[in-house]
């Protein structure tokens, strides 16, 4: 019932301007990047052992000013934790489950299909990942290309197919 609700949280305060409306977006959107762990499945191979944490990655500008480090805090998925980080080079982000492009982190994606979700945003980049954030009627929503997940070996929950804009190759 949670779930159900944060996927149709409004953002009526765009209303009240330019900084609060960011704030609020990049709010929401990080509330989706930790939810989606739940509804994502990585080849086991994705972790070291059964305590690695799920990791959910920024490259490029930052724009959730802390919401997606207080929006992971404590939370689990699949009976692990999940971590946040921000690397700086292609490299590192080799070890990430979840990884978010900002502004500027387009050279900062791991080369060639790789088990990581990736996600972009219509606000920073009309570049398409596997999940693209795009506001409709005031509210965060987004499209699931599904064969861009199945090349990279994820799998994706009908769950959250469901509440997508849309689904490419579903």
């Amino acid at each position: 019932m949670l779930v159900a609700l944060l996927w149709s949280l409004p953002l009526q305060a765009f209303a009240a301007g330019p900084p609060l409306q960011t704030s609020l977006e990049y709010s929401v959107k990080a509330n989706y990047l930790v939810r989606f762990a739940a509804f994502v499945e990585w080849p086991a191979q994705s972790f070291s052992d059964s305590r690695s944490p799920v990791v959910i990655c920024v490259v490029g500008r930052d724009p959730f000013e802390g919401a997606l480090d207080r929006a992971a805090r404590a939370q689990t998925a699949y009976g692990r934790a999940l971590v946040v980080r921000r690397p700086t080079t292609a490299a590192a982000a080799v070890g990430c489950h979840i990884l978010y492009v900002g502004r500027g982190g387009g050279a900062l994606v791991p080369a060639g299909p790789r088990p990581i979700l990736l996600v972009s945003d219509a606000a920073v980049s009309s570049d398409r990942g596997m999940i693209h954030f795009a506001v409709r009627d005031d509210r965060v929503r987004f499209h699931i290309d599904l064969q861009a997940a199945s090349r990279s070996r994820l799998s994706i929950s009908s769950r959250l197919l469901n509440l997508a804009l849309s689904v490419r190759g579903g």
